[in-house]
């Protein structure tokens, strides 16, 4: 089967669907799929027939998709196209579609809601809109993907979805073959000191201002928390942390390569996340992949497929940063558990998002869009 991915962003910025784009990208590949992708210059492989449109800000943040597309892609024999964007990407994809006489999916990827600030005075009308916006382009498609069963359980509801599926993105089984010795002396963490790591953008909507919060409320003043990544709060978490007192027990990691991720998640004791806004969680399903329990809130398809005090801990839909750290205070006075919980998350981990299964899903809920088109 030959899909063509339509995508808005790419690699190398980082985003949870750039990551996802090139994960689920290469499972299917592997799988014995032929993938093109087709979006703004950035993850080049030059192996593979992909399509590099213009992009704004030149680069990777935003594909400029042209009217000569439909084209390209019936020289290619595309057999489907799936969009991995509610945008520029999924308009693209719907036209080349019905002009190529197959099937259109959508992958909803993001709660929108969760970042209308990012639009400024404009916010209360961005909330407004995104839900009758999102609908009309589930509802153009022949299926729509979400990451979790709760965004999933969402876009039925709406009404006017042909099908809905659940497929998550995969994890980079490189991620689960970390050097514990090597990453702690690259934090700078040594051994013996508990060790907490946030995987996450340094965004509002990740809420990792309430991780300051946790470190301050943790009866266990050893820890050490440490930020893996990047983003527009890195000033404000270090102002947080100085004002807490807290600042000698926090570490700014940057964005990490895959290497160096590995050897965080070897080296922590905890991954911990404030997050509300997640669907899939990719940074905490891999950090469950690699064995490490996840404190987190009780929301998106990590908490859906770990469960709570099985393969981690999730006390509640909007955890304040007290509960959060009685949850890590109780772990970590509790080895046995944890590493109870740690293998029990790993295995969970392996069923619900290794490669293998995730194509598997893929091929699934392209058949199903096959079979509504016809």
């Amino acid at each position: 089967m030959h899909i063509a991915f339509l995508t808005d962003v790419a690699l190398p910025y980082v985003s949870g669907v750039t990551v996802a784009v090139k994960r689920q990208r290469d499972a299917l590949r592997e799988a014995g799929d032929q993938v093109t992708v087709v979006g703004p210059h950035g993850d080049v492989d030059v192996a593979e027939r992909d399509i590099h449109m213009p992009g704004t800000p030149q680069g990777h943040r935003l594909a400029l998709f042209g009217p000569r597309l439909p084209l390209k892609l019936r020289s290619l024999r595309i057999d489907l196209l799936h969009a991995h964007s509610v945008f520029g990407a999924s308009w693209a994809a719907l036209a080349a579609a019905r002009s190529l006489d197959v099937p259109f999916v959508v992958t909803v990827h993001t709660r929108f809601d969760e970042y209308a600030h990012y639009a400024g005075l404009a916010a209360p009308i961005a909330r407004t809109l995104v839900g009758p916006y999102i609908g009309a382009v589930v509802a153009a498609a022949d299926l729509a993907i979400a990451p979790n069963e709760e965004l999933a359980g969402e876009l039925r509801a709406a009404g006017d979805a042909k099908a809905v599926r659940v497929v998550p993105a995969p994890f980079d089984p490189s991620l689960t073959a970390g050097d514990a010795a090597r990453g702690r002396d690259r934090l700078a963490v040594p051994t013996g000191v508990p060790l907490l790591l946030s995987a996450s953008r340094l965004a509002v909507e990740k809420r990792v201002l309430d991780l300051i919060a946790l470190l301050r409320a943790s009866a266990r003043s050893d820890c050490v928390l440490v930020f893996a990544g990047a983003g527009p709060l890195d000033a404000d978490l270090r102002v947080a942390a100085r004002e807490a007192g807290v600042a000698d027990r926090v570490r700014f990691a940057g964005q990490l390569g895959v290497g160096d991720l590995a050897d965080a998640f070897a080296a922590a004791d905890l991954v911990v996340s404030a997050s509300r806004s997640e669907t899939q969680g990719l940074a905490l399903c891999e950090a469950a992949a690699a064995g490490r329990v996840v404190v987190a809130p009780d929301r998106g398809g990590y908490a859906e497929l770990l469960g709570h005090d099985a393969g981690g801990v999730f006390p509640s839909r909007a955890p304040s940063p007290e509960e959060l750290a009685g949850c890590v205070d109780g772990l970590l006075g509790d080895r046995a558990r944890l590493a109870r919980l740690g293998i029990e998350g790993a295995r969970r981990a392996d069923a619900a998002w290794s490669a293998r299964a995730v194509a598997r899903a893929l091929r699934d809920a392209y058949a199903c869009a096959a079979s509504v088109n016809e």
